[in-house]
């Protein structure tokens, strides 16, 4: 039994051992960086690879080859050397950022890493046939050879970087009509000799008339290139793609580009790129490119297929996506460009929404909801005008019919009407850039807000009054306090500037218990009145005591009115002015109130001259001094 037992522990162990071999020798993803992941375009791929495969079968392990700082092809034997040593195990697959790397390791898949799939990210078309060319940092086109040679024989593929140079510098041209030179910012390293070379050609085909300027690490320095480019004028455009520099790290050099967060503090004009340089953040303006996150979708997809099976020769080299057109608004406004020169079609980041896009759900619930209430309402006035119907005499049928069709009619207009002007003009602010027609259109749809909240309020009342349930809250109240409120009120929304609006006539002081909205809902409704046939001379208020009664006036100079019509002004859906926009039911609606309020309200015009009208309350408590 005592065997047995030794036997069986000893079988564990060996197995323990055995597992935690295995598990030192999982299978990983191996990305090889040409330089480093200081730059925003390997270091987003490098993370959509991590992110994707986090926690699946397989490890990420990263490296930085800094291609740029071997000087010789002893120094690229020891980087190889170092690569073997960190990694024993041979890599599942094999990630290149840039093709330098893939140039300098290449010797490795003919020996130690043979067969291993490749994938290299970034590559051009057109590579150094070795590296003794790639290191010589004198690259001719005429040195360089299609990348598919260089490629043959090995388990390898590609996903290219193409510059779209000539749509880049049409955008800018667009942009900056006046630009006269192009100033190309890069660094000495291959891919930005490579680069370099694009755009000199680009230009001497397409746009012979620009004049460039080459701003690279080897003619200036950090500082001499942001004083270059803070003296550049709009005649200047300037296209960014690199500015590594050796820098000393952990006793080491690294390359670092420290300017691309701030060049745009220093310019001022926009600064385009020909490749995503996380234009959201607005360092940049942009450029036409094929963004960093298709780049990083087509690269997941391309390794996925190579873990799956598919030997990365047979996978044709492509690009790694669809170029678009990529701008930062907020950079662009920033550095005094024209929003009407901006393409229709771009993609844009940190563009401020609209008024009717910061708005769009609260406009069409409001409208929504405006539109559910009157609706109600409607149905319930036109319940309340069947029901009159009935109960009415015969005589009064009639008249009944032709006020209630009067009322829709007049409803229908009056609410069609603000609502046309408030969906109207929302969508022309929606569109709209320039400040002052901005303004305006919010002014129109205020205005016309006011209006449909009245017409509601309208009715409201008046079927309030109709059920008996209108409300009557009692307070005391400071009346010299309360119209000079309206009074200063009704000034902020005068039309016409040269009409004198005053609270004139007063007790010294006097404080009333009565209802306080109610109150203020006919004087208001008064003045409203003068203010909307008022166009010059004055609006006059105020009010005097008569024995336990406050007389209230509100007399204008306006056109006055007929004296046919003026034993009518009372009567419901009355309007004096079909051209003007209202109801007809404030002043049937403010004789009710005040009859309430134990008072009478009556009416004195003549036409050219002006109308006075007035009304009582009676006060059973109040003080006047």
């Amino acid at each position: 039994m005592r065997k047995t037992v030794i036997i069986l522990s000893l079988l564990l162990s060996l197995f323990t051992l055995i597992s935690a071999k295995d598990q030192g020798k999982q299978e990983y993803i191996l990305v090889l960086n040409s330089v480093n992941f200081d730059e925003a375009w390997t270091n987003g791929a490098y993370q959509a690879i991590y992110e994707h495969f986090m926690g699946s079968q397989y490890a990420i392990e990263t490296e930085e080859l800094m291609v740029p700082t071997i000087a010789n092809t002893e120094e690229a034997g020891i980087k190889r050397n170092s690569l073997l040593k960190k990694f024993p195990q041979r890599p599942k697959v094999v990630v290149f950022m840039g093709d330098p790397g893939w140039v300098v390791c290449r010797p490795l898949f003919d020996n130690e890493w043979k067969d291993v799939p490749v994938l290299i990210c970034y590559s051009r078309e057109l590579m150094p046939p070795s590296i003794e060319d790639l290191l010589s940092r004198n690259i001719s086109p005429e040195m360089l050879v299609p990348a598919d040679r260089i490629m043959k024989g090995y388990n390898v593929t590609a996903l290219y970087q193409t510059f779209y140079i000539k749509e880049t510098l049409e955008l800018m041209q667009r942009i900056q009509p006046e630009i006269k030179n192009i100033a190309f910012i890069s660094d000495n390293r291959y891919i930005s000799l490579c680069a370099q070379q694009e755009v000199e050609q680009t230009i001497a085909d397409y746009y012979p008339s620009l004049k460039l300027h080459l701003l690279t690490t080897t003619r200036i320095s950090t500082e001499q290139l942001l004083d270059t480019i803070s003296r550049y004028n709009k005649d200047t455009g300037i296209l960014y793609y690199s500015w590594f520099s050796k820098q000393l790290q952990d006793q080491r050099n690294y390359l670092n580009d420290n300017i691309q967060r701030i060049v745009y503090g220093f310019s001022h004009y926009p600064v385009f790129t020909i490749a995503d340089q996380l234009v959201e953040d607005g360092n940049f303006a942009g450029g036409h490119y094929i963004s960093l996150s298709d780049y990083s979708r087509e690269t997941i997809h391309t390794l996925e297929k190579i873990l799956e099976g598919t030997p990365a020769h047979d996978i044709q080299p492509h690009t790694g996506g669809t170029p678009r057109t990529y701008l930062n608004y907020r950079h662009l406004k920033m550095h005094n460009t024209d929003s009407h020169l901006y393409p229709g079609d771009a993609v844009y980041y940190q563009r401020p929404p609209s008024f009717y896009d910061r708005n769009k759900l609260a406009i069409i619930s409001i409208i929504a909801l405006i539109c559910a209430v009157v609706a109600i309402l409607v149905m319930r006035l036109r319940f309340y005008w069947r029901m009159k119907q009935e109960i009415r005499e015969r005589e009064k049928a009639e008249e009944a019919n032709r006020l209630k069709s009067a009322f829709l009619a007049n409803m229908s207009h009056e609410i069609r009407t603000p609502l046309n002007a408030i969906v109207g003009f929302s969508t022309l602010l929606a569109n709209e850039d320039a400040l002052e027609e901005r303004q305006e259109f919010a002014r129109i749809i205020e205005n016309n807000n006011q209006l449909l909240l009245q017409l509601i309020n309208d009715i409201l009342d008046l079927s309030k009054i109709e059920a008996g349930t209108l409300e009557f809250t009692y307070s005391d109240v400071d009346l010299n306090s309360l119209l000079t409120e309206i009074e200063q009120s009704c000034q902020l929304r005068n039309k016409y500037p040269e009409v004198q609006i005053s609270f004139e006539e007063r007790l010294p002081q006097c404080i009333i218990h009565t209802e306080r909205n109610r109150l203020t809902q006919v004087i208001t409704n008064l003045l409203n009145n003068a203010m909307k046939f008022t166009t010059q001379g004055s609006i006059r208020f105020g009010y005097r005591q008569e024995g336990h009664m406050l007389r209230f006036y509100v007399q204008d100079t306006g056109c006055g009115i007929p004296a046919d019509k003026v034993g009518s002004v009372f009567g419901r859906f009355v309007k004096l002015n079909n051209f003007q926009q209202g109801t007809g039911l404030g002043l049937s609606i403010c004789k009710t109130i005040v009859e309430k309020l134990g008072g009478e309200i009556k009416v004195e015009s003549e036409e050219g001259v002006g109308t006075l009208f007035w009304f009582t309350i009676k006060i059973n408590t109040f003080v006047a001094l």
